[in-house]
């Protein structure tokens, strides 16, 4: 199990609207294979309709993806590595084919991400509790900038932001149902995090508490 992150080149952000966000939850799903696919040869096809790429059928997965969350200028991942090797066959994927998008879209050149993308092992509860608490709490930062630091001024405003914050996979632990849904393998999720609590001040309080390893 690994925690994955990547942000923008100078911190630039690098998704700039909505449909930036869902271009790049769509590849995080159909990227997630072991051959090729050519995304604008299947937009063209489903007349740009990208929810329609959740439905398709994928060749064997590279990695499983437990969680996710995506902020202006960075992302967040948490993934299982099913071959040595997957995760960076995977990454390469996913940031070549979001940048070409994003480059082609904005017309501009150069590298789009830092490089290379970060990658924490993930070898223990605390971990792993930390971890998902951390990625599905990250959101709060675009409200309230220091929470990290100084605590959730606004505990309502934070967990409501949190509920309708859609580039995240918090919302698939709270059991929404969503084309989305399918880019998670919660097979792999250890138990006790699928038995957690996922309301706002039960992460909140996890994250304070391991707060120190992160």
């Amino acid at each position: 199990y690994y925690h994955i992150y990547s942000r923008g080149v100078e911190k630039r952000k690098i998704f700039l609207t909505a449909k930036d966000n869902d271009r790049f939850m769509a590849l995080l799903y159909i990227m997630n294979q072991d051959i090729s696919f050519r995304m604008d040869n299947f937009l063209q096809a489903h007349k740009n309709n990208l929810t329609e790429i959740f439905k398709e059928k994928r060749a064997r997965t590279l990695v499983s993806i437990l969680g996710y969350c995506l902020m202006p200028n960075h992302f967040h991942l948490i993934l299982y590595e099913h071959t040595e090797g997957g995760i960076s066959k995977f990454m390469g994927k996913l940031l070549t084919a979001y940048s070409m998008y994003f480059n082609t879209k904005y017309e501009r050149s150069g590298p789009l991400f830092t490089h290379p993308f970060r990658s924490e092992y993930i070898d223990n509860e605390s971990q792993y509790m930390y971890i998902f608490s951390y990625v599905h709490l990250n959101p709060i930062s675009i409200i309230e900038k220091n929470w990290k630091e100084d605590g959730v001024k606004n505990k309502k405003e934070a967990e409501k932001f949190l509920k309708n914050y859609k580039y995240s996979s918090y919302l698939d632990f709270l059991g929404n149902n969503r084309p989305e849904s399918v880019i998670l393998d919660l097979s792999l999720v250890p138990k006790y995090i699928k038995n957690m609590r996922m309301d706002f001040n039960t992460q909140e309080e996890i994250f304070r508490e391991n707060n120190k390893i992160g």
